[in-house]
C-alpha cells in the first residue's frame, strides 16, 4: 500500500524530524526520526512512498506580501520576487525567491525568500532519504490567514504566528511587539492537522521553482531499461520457440511426403528404398518411355522455335489432362505462325492446328502440341 507522508523539518540539521503518514486523506500515524516506512515496505520505498510534503520551520524563510497594481498576476508575480530579493539581506544570486499562485490581480503576492545553500541542503536531505520529488512549503503559511489580527498555532516543534500580511515565528523576540494590542486567535492541533492535509493536496507555496523545480522522470531509467531488456528477451524467445516450432513441423510435414514419395514409388519399381533413388528411378523411366521433361520441355521447345520470328506472340497457354500443350499463337501475317510451326516440328515434336481466325487484323492460331 502506498502511503503519503507529511516531513516537519527541525530549526537544527542535525535533529530528527517529525513524520505524520496519511491514508485515506487522514493522518494514521505519527513519528520521529527518518523510519516512517513499515517495516513491510522498508526494502522498497519507491513501492511505498505516494506524495510527500516537507514543512520548513518558520524561521528558515523570509515571507514578503507585495501588491503590484495595474499588472496581470504573470507580470505581477515576476515583479514581486525581484522586489523581495532586492529587499532581502544577501547577494540576490545566492537567494532563492518563490511566489504562491495568485490569479487575482488586486491581491498582493506572497514570496517566500530563503538562501540556494538552504535549497539545496534541503534537497539532499530529501534525496538521501528516498522523497526527492517532495513539495517543500514554509510552515508560517501552513495557517488559514485571518480576516484581522493573528492567529497563532503550533505546526510541529515551532509556534507559528500569522496576520493580514505577515507570518513570522511567534517564538521570537519581537513577536509581541509585531502583534501589539491586535487579537489572536488560537488555532487547534485539530486544525492544524487540516491545514496539512489540505497543504499535502495543493500548498500555499511550493519552494520548488525556478533552478530547483521538480524535474520530470526521465524516459529512459535504468529500472525502465531492465523492463524492456527483459521484455526484448521474452520476445526474442518466443519468436525462437515459434521458428522452431515451424521447423519441426516442416520436418516433419517433408518426412511425411518423403515417404509418401517412396510409396507411390514402389508401386512401379519395388527396389526404390528412398526419396533421392524415387527421382532418379521415375526420371529414367520417363525419359525411356519417350518423355522429353513434360510442360516444361514442351513449352522450352515451344520458345525455342518462337526465337526464330520474334513477329508471333504466346496470348494464351495451358496443359491438358493428357499431357498435351495447347497454346494460342498470334500474328500479322499466317506466314509468320507457319515458321514457327514448322520449327516446332523439326524439333521433334508433333503438332496439330484446331483453328485459325482473323481477329482484328492479326492471325490468331490456336495450336496443340504433344509428345
Amino acid at each position: 500500500m502506498r502511503h503519503d507522508y507529511i516531513i516537519l523539518l527541525p530549526p537544527e540539521r542535525d535533529a530528527s524530524p517529525l513524520w505524520y503518514r496519511v491514508a485515506d486523506d487522514r493522518i494514521v500515524r505519527r513519528g520521529r526520526g527518518t523510519e516512517w516506512l513499515p517495516p513491510d515496505q522498508a526494502e522498497e520505498p519507491d513501492a511505498g512512498i505516494g506524495e510527500v510534503m516537507l514543512v520548513l520551520p518558520p524561521q528558515a524563510t523570509t515571507l514578503h506580501w507585495i501588491a503590484c497594481p495595474g499588472m496581470t498576476p504573470r507580470q505581477g508575480a515576476a515583479a514581486a520576487r525581484l522586489m523581495a530579493l532586492q529587499a532581502s539581506i544577501g547577494e540576490p544570486d545566492q537567494l532563492h525567491a518563490a511566489v504562491a499562485a495568485n490569479d487575482d490581480p488586486d491581491a498582493p503576492h506572497v514570496v517566500a525568500v530563503t538562501s540556494q545553500s538552504a535549497m539545496t541542503h534541503w534537497l539532499d536531505w530529501a534525496a538521501t532519504h528516498g522523497v526527492g520529488r517532495a513539495s517543500i512549503v514554509p510552515s508560517a503559511l501552513l495557517l488559514p490567514g485571518p480576516a484581522s489580527g493573528f492567529v497563532r498555532g503550533q505546526v510541529g516543534a515551532g509556534e507559528v504566528v500569522r496576520g493580514v500580511d505577515t507570518a513570522f515565528d511567534g517564538e521570537e523576540v519581537i513577536a509581541p511587539l509585531i502583534i501589539g494590542d491586535a487579537p489572536v486567535t488560537p488555532v487547534t492541533d485539530e486544525e492544524v492537522d487540516a491545514a496539512l492535509l489540505s497543504a499535502l493536496d495543493e500548498p500555499p507555496l511550493d519552494l520548488r521553482q525556478g533552478s530547483f523545480a521538480r524535474r520530470a522522470p526521465a524516459l529512459i531509467d535504468s529500472a525502465r531499461m531492465r523492463r524492456i531488456g527483459l521484455l526484448l528477451g521474452l520476445i526474442g524467445l518466443c519468436m525462437l520457440l515459434v521458428s522452431l516450432v515451424t521447423i519441426i513441423r516442416l520436418n516433419a510435414e517433408s518426412s511425411r511426403l518423403d515417404a509418401q514419395t517412396v510409396e507411390l514409388a514402389r508401386t512401379i519399381d519395388p527396389s526404390v528404398s528412398d526419396p533421392e533413388m524415387a527421382d532418379g528411378r521415375m526420371t529414367a523411366l520417363l525419359a525411356a518411355r519417350g518423355g522429353r521433361g513434360g510442360f516444361t520441355g514442351m513449352m522450352a521447345g515451344l520458345m525455342a522455335a518462337m526465337q526464330a520470328n520474334a513477329n508471333v506472340v504466346l496470348t494464351n497457354v495451358n496443359q491438358g489432362a493428357d499431357g498435351s500443350l495447347r497454346v494460342q499463337l498470334a500474328a500479322v501475317r499466317a506466314e509468320d505462325i507457319n515458321d514457327v510451326l514448322i520449327a516446332i516440328q523439326e524439333a521433334g515434336w508433333r503438332i496439330s492446328a484446331n483453328a485459325v481466325q482473323q481477329r482484328g487484323g492479326r492471325v490468331i492460331a490456336d495450336i496443340m502440341v504433344v509428345r
